[in-house]
Order: C-alpha cells, then structure tokens, then sequence
C-alpha cells in the first residue's frame, strides 16, 4: 500500500491535505526553532525572552524593545537521517553542481524512546515591542506559526512506513499499537504580555508575567489512532482486527477557526546589590540595570488551543476488516469509504474540533560567573497526552554558555532533544545590538554528520538603553521626597 492509498483507508485524504498546506507553510516561511536557548536566557533579548518565560521581561535590561521582524524554523525526528553527504549543507549550496554524492535516507534507531517521534515548527514574526514602565512591562506583538507533530509511531509501525508493507521480516506478524498521533496546525497570534516585580527587598527579587494570545486558525489537520490491531499477511493481504480512531480536518482560510493561549511565569533573582526601593529605569538607582548572581525561572507555556468550524470530523471504530490488495483499493472519497467500511464499522462525524496548543513546562536557570560571562541550563517537558488531539513539542534539555555586552552577544546551546544524550545538538548564537542570527543544531551546516534536524532563527530588532528620565528630562510635576515618580540620573549616560 503506497501512502496516498493508506491515507484514503482512514479517512483522510483532506487530513493529509490540511497537513501538506501546514508543511508547506513551514517551507515557504524559509526560516519556529524549537526554543531560541541561545536568545532565551540573554539579558537583551527583548521580546523573545517572553516565549520561554512571561516573567523575564519585568525588569528588563533595554528600556524599549522593538522587533521590526524574525523568522524561525525547526524540524527534528527519530525515525530517519539524511546520511553519506559528502559535503556540509553550506557546501552544497556553495557547489552545488561539483556535489557527487548528494546523501541517501537512512532509518535511524529509537534511542531511549520506546516510539518514534518528529516535530516541525516555523513561524513568521511580525513587529512586535516591550516597555518598560517602573517594575511593570508591557508588550504586545504579532507572529505567525505553523507546527506538525507525529509521536506513538512504533518501531514495527517505523519500518512499515520507511521500507513499505511489504517489508518481508514482518510480514504476517500481528502488531498492536496505541496512540498513534498526527497534527498539524497554522495560525497566527496577536500577544499581549505583562510582568511585574512583586517584591524587591534585601538582595533578591521576584517577579511574575502572563501572556495572552488571540489565535486565528488558518488550517488543521489531526489524526489519531486510539487503538490500531493489524496483521500484514502477503504482499498484497492487510487485516485490520480492530482499529479505534478519530480524525479532523480544516481546509485552508483566512478564519478556518480561533481560539485563545496563554503563558503564565515566574522568576527569582539574588542580586549582587540591594534591591531595595529598585525602580527600573526610574530614578538614580534604576538607570543602570540590577546584576544578579543567579536566576531561577518556572514558566507554563503555550496553554490553550483553537476550534475549527466548518470542518471535517469524527470518529472511527472498525471491527475486522480484510482488504485483499492493499496495492490497489478505489477510495477517492467519503462515499468510497463508507462502502469499504459499512459492514464493520461505526462511523461518527462532526462539523467541528479543536486542536491544543504544544503545551510545556519550563524551568530555567542562570548562573553569572564574572561580569559578562553567564551559563544557563533549561528544561522543556511537554504536556501533551497520548489520548489528546494536542500539538506535541519537542521535551528537551540545555546548557548554554554566553558572553554579553550591550552591542555584543554570542552563545553557545548544547541542546537533547528528547533527552537523546548520545545525540546532543550544538548550537551558536551571534547577536550584534539588534540584529540576532542564530541555530540550536549548527552542525548539519558546517559538518558532514547525519542529518535529523535543522533548526534556525533570525531577528531584526531595535533597543532603547536609556529611558526618558535617566536621559535628564524630569517630570512636568514637582518631586515629593519619598515619593516614586521618574526623575533624571545624577550622571546620565
């Protein structure tokens, strides 16, 4: 059975539909890497400092930042490698036409996981700014995304997929598998976020943020197996013993649904001074930024999802079911189906369903060690369930090494992803004032090693340093002593 004939069997040629549009929109949009730790955890990061944590913009380093625009790509999988290249992706765009051995797909082995699992993100962003007001910050900003995520998918199931169903050593083997997921989702987001400095006393501070995100659903497509009992007989022979799924579809449009998302953060901070009566960027003692000596964040990320109207959905439970060619079966649309399956199936549908958000939790730590030179670690775990039609992110881990100024950054991430320790991805980061370049997986590009993964992101950004009253502009009103209203910096900068 080739793939667009498996995809007709269940129902889903409009899913497989929905999912190509989604991965075409990660193509097209050229260049959301998985995390950014080489941005995440910067002191002038601006507004990406948000995506990870809410809460790390309260008390913000630049006054204002403001993204003029970024993009972001990830992809990463279990399942197959790019192998045998004999140049470095940089290397094949460079010489293309003197490139002898353009690689093969190989499979790759599951690692500690017991299932395969892939993930692909993009996502345009568009402007996008961060105030800071005292211990307060605002920001608001507009990006779009798109994610596909696939997980459950069994190492027999693996195999049938890369070598075919006439893959011999399992051929006419019963296999059983469960929690078999397939997603997929665009849309763009408009944000607001907001943090706060609660409490500033003695030499530590803490803060707390949200973010609130309307999504604007673009397309979608979902499909899950809750139970799937198969033996493939002969070349030719497939029965299915059982099989219990569910399946939506959201054609492409403008609105094809909407939801709401959140972010939700916390963050504390032991300070190298006394952070009492600390105002950033408001008054003498708030012109220059509070050092720290270590950071501790927990952040709950991506809560929330979008319901798609007007949409194809439904579920399936089959009895046994004995195709004889898998090869050839004319399926080209519902009706087809419904006289394939009609004698042991039980088929509900809906003109509606909803997809989550790739929900996580985050805890994220950094650690100064002299004046400029700080070492962050991070850990992603998702929050997706087998059983939920929610968008899977990547879980990861990592370290991230970094020298910052404030018109020279570089970071180097040692990322696991799916904490594959025998498989850690090198990243770098380069940022010159607002201009950001950087990679959580670098080595595809410059190397000759197997290909599992790419990732890449690239911002434009303008950052204001110094806020109207540390530039020596007082307020219109007269100062009351003890009071907490701007005024200018002895020493202005």
């Amino acid at each position: 059975m080739d793939r667009s004939t498996f995809a007709g069997i269940l129902p889903y040629q409009g899913a497989v539909r929905a999912l190509l549009f989604t991965c075409v929109a990660v193509v097209a949009f050229s260049a959301s890497a998985q995390e950014r730790y080489g941005i995440a955890h910067s002191n002038f990061g601006g507004t990406d400092i948000a995506y990870l944590n809410p809460a790390r913009t309260a008390g913000q380093w630049p006054y204002a930042d403001i993204r003029i625009a970024g993009a972001d790509a990830f992809a990463w999988n279990s399942l197959v490698a790019w192998s045998d290249r004999d140049q470095s992706l940089v290397g094949e765009l460079r010489d293309r036409s003197t490139s002898t051995t353009p690689g093969r797909v190989v499979l790759r082995s599951s690692d500690l996981a017991r299932t395969h699992r892939a993930t692909v993100q993009a996502a345009v962003l568009g402007p996008a700014v961060s105030l800071a007001l005292g211990r307060g910050t605002i920001g608001l900003g507009i990006r779009s995304r798109a994610h596909v995520s696939a997980s459950g998918v069994s190492e027999e199931l693996g195999n049938f997929i890369y070598q075919g169903f006439n893959y011999a050593p399992q051929v006419g083997v019963r296999y059983r598998d469960q929690g078999v997921r397939v997603l997929g989702a665009a849309w763009t987001e408009f944000s607001a976020n907001y943090a706060h400095i609660i409490r500033a006393e003695g030499f530590s501070f803490i803060s707390v943020g949200v973010g609130m995100r309307y999504n604007l659903g673009h397309s979608a497509g979902a499909f899950q197996f809750t139970d799937l009992d198969y033996t493939v007989v002969d070349t030719a022979q497939l029965i299915i013993h059982e099989a219990t799924a569910r399946y939506g579809v959201a054609q492409p449009a403008v609105r094809a649904g909407s939801g709401w998302g959140a972010d939700l953060g916390m963050v504390y901070e032991r300070t190298l001074d006394e952070a009492d009566g600390y105002f950033p960027h408001q008054g003498a003692s708030g012109c220059t930024p509070i050092r720290y000596r270590y950071r501790i964040g927990v952040s709950l990320i991506d809560l929330g999802g979008i319901r798609f109207r007007n949409a194809e959905a439904g579920t399936i439970s089959a009895g046994s079911l004995t195709i004889p060619d898998h090869e050839h079966i004319p399926v080209q649309g519902v009706s087809d189906l419904d006289s394939l399956l009609s004698t042991t199936t039980q088929w509900s549908r809906s003109t509606e369903f909803a997809i989550g958000l790739p929900t996580a939790i985050s805890l994220q730590y950094d650690q100064r060690i002299v004046d400029h030179a700080y070492i962050a670690f991070a850990a992603v775990q998702n929050l997706a369930g087998r059983s939920s039609l929610r968008l899977r992110r990547a879980n990861s881990l990592a370290i991230t090494p970094r020298f910052e100024t404030r018109y020279f950054e570089a970071a180097l991430p040692v990322v696991l992803h799916e904490y594959a320790i025998t498989r850690p991805s090198i990243g770098f980061m380069l940022r010159l004032n607002g201009l950001v370049i950087g990679s959580d997986h670098i080595l595809p590009f410059v190397s000759k090693a197997d290909v599992y993964a790419l990732d890449v992101y690239a911002r434009l950004r303008i950052m204001l340093f110094r806020s109207p009253a540390c530039k020596g502009k007082r307020s219109s009103k007269k100062h009351r002593s003890g009071s907490k209203d701007m005024v200018p910096c002895v020493f202005p900068k």
